[in-house]
């Protein structure tokens, strides 16, 4: 099974993120061991804040409220909350509330050791007034501890009741089994925006950055695949100073000397072929002679050196095709082409006695290059009859769609290996079905087709066919 294609860009992001999350593990990781050493330091911050809020508004309430109508309040704040509340005498001991079993470390904490003078007159506020704290007084003493087992989170703020019988000292208690206590502890929705803030502005920060890299990586993969597929023109504007811009010049010598060798082969390919033209057209005119002149005996002799003269100049005359096939466009016009005419003229030529099925409106019409697509087709053509025939028809199929002309030639063949369609269309490759000299042409039949198919600014392709035989698509813009 292949494995997931993931691009650069979402690597680096995933990357990132990874280290995001390994730096969050850490940080919950030390304020977990702060948790679990000392809530104090929360105190001074928002929790502590809450804390005293809640204290002096229950501290109001009650002193309004006869004691018998007291537990109804707590549940009330209870339900509000979603902890637990409890009020506690000054000498540690339970008055009313959800029963709760305090740990011994929690205790001590519930004992007020303020003496009388600490605590404030006994005055009541008046009726539908709130009492305040006033913003110069001391703040109540308060705690949060994380004690018992299972650990439970105790947080607790001793009140001063005024009622009619004097100044009444108790302590509120606030059990919750999580660090939050439902917000009133400690709210959990300003880290969480906290951190979707540092995520977005991290991933803003480093987007140009990762952009910028896998942009040039990509446009460095488009312009090797370019120069691959034999365009070694393609070059790749060098706009980075670090290992990447030096990866981009290599690529561009890579190309322009891949480009200069090529285009030697070439020429010499093309020269060797031109310069062997004319010693074997006067070996076929001295072979003329001779065989006027031979004996009976020699006759076979002659004859067997005249089909081999006739293969190498074929196989010369391919080479030099395959040569001219590159200028096909400085050397032709594009012009409006009938393409049932021009199937059926190809047929004619190239496959007269062949079983061939065209499957072609006669009113299809493209502008295109007519001499390029005639040996293209010609070629393929050739090669289906010669390897397929036997087998049953050949079909021809074409059809106009988005602007793209398609067509297809299928036969029903033995067809070729599978891993040999990718190197079908490479100058002189025969699969190993194909080497037989009574069989095998040069090799460059469909390597011009390539070339042809290209110079009307298509693509052509090969795929094997179920059960069985091969399909050749070519792909032409229609204007």
């Amino acid at each position: 099974m292949p494995r997931p294609r993931l691009p650069l860009y979402l690597k680096i992001l995933l990357w990132f993120g990874v280290n995001l999350l390994v730096l969050a593990l850490l940080l919950v990781g030390f304020l977990s061991m702060q948790f679990r050493m000392s809530l104090d330091w929360m105190l001074s911050g928002e929790a502590g804040e809450r804390i005293a809020a809640i204290g002096d508004i229950l501290t109001d309430e009650l002193s309004r409220l006869p004691e018998q109508e007291w537990p109804a309040a707590l549940k009330r704040y209870e339900a509000q909350h979603g902890v637990a509340f409890a009020l506690f005498g000054s000498n540690g001991a339970q008055v009313m509330g959800t029963e709760v079993q305090v740990p011994p470390g929690v205790v001590p904490k519930l004992i007020d050791r303020r003496s009388p003078g600490d605590h404030p007159p006994p005055r009541r506020p008046p009726s539908g007034t709130t009492r305040k704290r006033p913003t110069d007084a001391p703040p109540k003493p308060r705690f949060l501890l994380r004690a018992g087992d299972p650990a439970h989170y105790w947080a607790g703020i001793h009140l001063d009741l005024t009622q009619q019988s004097g100044n009444r000292p108790l302590t509120l208690l606030m059990v919750s089994n999580t660090i939050t206590g439902g917000g009133l502890f400690f709210d959990l929705w300003p880290w969480y925006g906290l951190a979707a803030a540092a995520l977005l502005v991290s991933a803003l920060v480093w987007m140009p950055f990762v952009r910028g890299i896998t942009g040039f990586i990509g446009r460095l993969n488009h312009a090797a695949g370019r120069i691959a597929q034999g365009n070694f023109g393609e070059r790749v504007t060098r706009s980075r100073n670090d290992e990447l811009g030096e990866l981009s010049s290599s690529v561009n010598a890579m190309a322009a000397q891949l480009g200069e060798y090529v285009a030697e082969q070439r020429r010499i390919t093309a020269d060797v072929a031109h310069e062997l033209c004319s010693p074997i057209a006067r070996m076929q005119m001295a072979l003329g002679v001779v065989e006027q002149r031979s004996t009976p005996e020699q006759a076979g002799y002659l004859q067997k050196l005249d089909s081999e003269l006739q293969h190498m100049a074929r196989l010369v005359e391919e080479v030099l095709a395959f040569s001219k096939a590159e200028t096909l466009p400085d050397r032709e016009t594009a012009e409006d082409i009938g393409l049932h005419d021009l199937i059926v003229a190809v047929i004619a030529r190239e496959a007269p006695d062949a079983n061939v099925q065209l499957h072609v409106p006669a009113e299809l019409q493209l502008h295109s290059l007519h001499g390029a697509l005639d040996r293209a087709i010609g070629n393929v053509l050739r090669n289906a009859v010669r390897y397929a025939s036997e087998f049953g028809p050949v079909h021809i199929f074409a059809e106009q769609q988005d602007g793209i002309t398609r067509i297809r030639i299928a036969d029903q063949g033995p067809g070729v290996p599978p891993d040999a369609l990718s190197r079908l269309f490479e100058p002189f490759y025969r699969p190993e079905s194909a080497r037989r000299r009574t069989t095998g042409g040069s090799g460059l039949g469909l390597a011009i087709t390539k070339r042809c198919i290209e110079a009307c600014r298509g693509t052509v392709t090969a795929r094997l066919r179920q059960p069985a035989g091969l399909e050749i698509e070519m792909c032409i813009p229609s204007v």
